[in-house]
Parts: C-alpha cells; structure tokens; sequence
C-alpha cells in the first residue's frame, strides 16, 4: 500500500483564502500557501457556476492561475483533476466563488 501526502482543503462557501486544518481532532483551519493543486470539487447553485483562483490573498494585483466554469442548473457537480504535478500557487490560493454552493481542493 502507498501512502499520499494529498488533503482536502476546508470547503469554501463563499469567496476567500483557501484554508486547510491543522492540529488534532478537528483542527483549526488555517490559510494555505504555498500549495500545489491537484484536482478541485465542487456544487452549483445554479447555472453557469464560476472558479477564480489567483496565486495570493486576495484577487487584486495577483495572478489568475485557474478558471472553471460549469453547470446548466443548481446542485450540478463538478470534478476536474489537473494533470501532471497540478497547479503551483507560491503564495497562497485566494478562490472568487459565484453561483457555487462550495469548493474543495485537493492539495498537497
């Protein structure tokens, strides 16, 4: 058996820094960074669901590094693993959200 250093990050409901846990137990979520993204999900809430994740703390003055766009109605899934060695954000992934019911990244 393998072992992966891949998590989940904490989902998102609304636009914001991407955040993991940390510690015991249920932890305490904490601001990632830097990261590597490897694959996203996610929920509509309704049609023409919209990902934006920029490589900072914020979506002013940084770099767009991914975009999605998905969904004909609400509660329609979405799952993209990205090839390779996924996504690099140095300084952390700042996600804008819009009809989305949540977002998860999985990172490593």
């Amino acid at each position: 058996m393998s072992s992966s250093d891949v998590k989940a990050s904490v989902p998102l409901t609304a636009t914001g820094q991407l955040q993991g846990t940390i510690g015991t137990g249920a932890g305490t979520a904490t601001n990632l960074g830097p990261l590597r993204v490897q694959s996203v999900q996610a929920q509509a809430s309704a049609a023409d669901a919209t990902i934006k994740v920029y490589d900072g703390t914020g979506a002013s003055g940084t770099k767009l590094l991914m975009e999605f766009k998905f969904g004909s109605a609400a509660n329609e899934s979405f799952d993209h693993y990205l090839p390779n060695d996924g996504v690099y954000f140095k300084n952390g992934a700042y996600v804008v959200l819009a009809n989305c019911d949540f977002f998860v990244a999985y990172h490593c």
